[in-house]
């Protein structure tokens, strides 16, 4: 009972204070799982969050691992080295998300919002800078404005990315496809390795990628 109770004050206090954390490693339930809470260290690998609506979440080092997370809202979302690896984020929104050394490796994120957000007054780009995006299905992404600096990208899926406006400088991009993507006004010097597929017009050389 008195864990019960001790649960119970977690919850009250993720409801109406977002600084209100869960002991490391707990496997909140369900119902548990809200907007603008804070969850870090939780345990929520393989769950199906299908949809769910985590806007602001504070959700720093959780294991998210092979999660479904289709069409989730994790707008503004603060996802500081959280583990991804193999979760299925297609047609999320991660507007303005912070995944500074997040695991994304082998996730699916086919057709996500990555895009600038309007957060507090103030617009935000997804920043994945360091993030391990390594085999990771972006086909469709929007990624516009996104800090992937640092960014791990080998053999990542990007046919149709929208990278407009983008920083890549420094991301490795060996073996990564960017077949059709699109490359506006992106900043990709100081690149290691070299994508297998670019769009038309577009070269990789002396660590760079340029438009012939």
């Amino acid at each position: 009972m008195k864990k019960a109770i001790t649960i119970a004050g977690i919850l009250v206090t993720l409801t109406n204070t977002p600084t209100a954390s869960f002991a490391d490693h707990l496997e909140p339930k369900q119902s548990e799982v809200k907007p603008g809470g804070k969850l870090s260290h939780a345990n929520l690998s393989g769950r199906n969050l299908s949809g769910a609506n985590l806007r602001g979440a504070r959700l720093s080092r959780v294991d998210l691992s092979g999660a479904n997370l289709r069409g989730a809202d994790l707008n503004g979302a603060y996802l500081f080295r959280a583990n991804l690896s193999g979760a299925d984020l297609s047609g999320a929104y991660l507007s303005g998300a912070y995944l500074f050394r997040a695991n994304l490796s082998d996730a699916n994120l086919s057709n996500a919002d990555l895009s600038n957000s309007i957060l507090s007054g103030a617009k935000m780009s997804a920043n994945l800078n360091n993030a391990n995006l390594s085999d990771a299905n972006l086909n469709g992404v929007n990624l516009g404005s996104a800090n992937l600096s640092n960014a791990i990208l080998s053999r990542a899926l990007l046919i149709r990315a929208d990278l407009i406006f983008a920083n890549l400088s420094y991301a490795n991009l060996n073996d990564a496809n960017l077949g059709s993507a699109k490359l506006i006004d992106i900043n990709a010097t100081n690149i290691i390795g070299c994508p297998n597929s670019l769009p038309s017009g577009w070269v990789c050389e002396n660590n760079s990628l340029k438009q012939r």
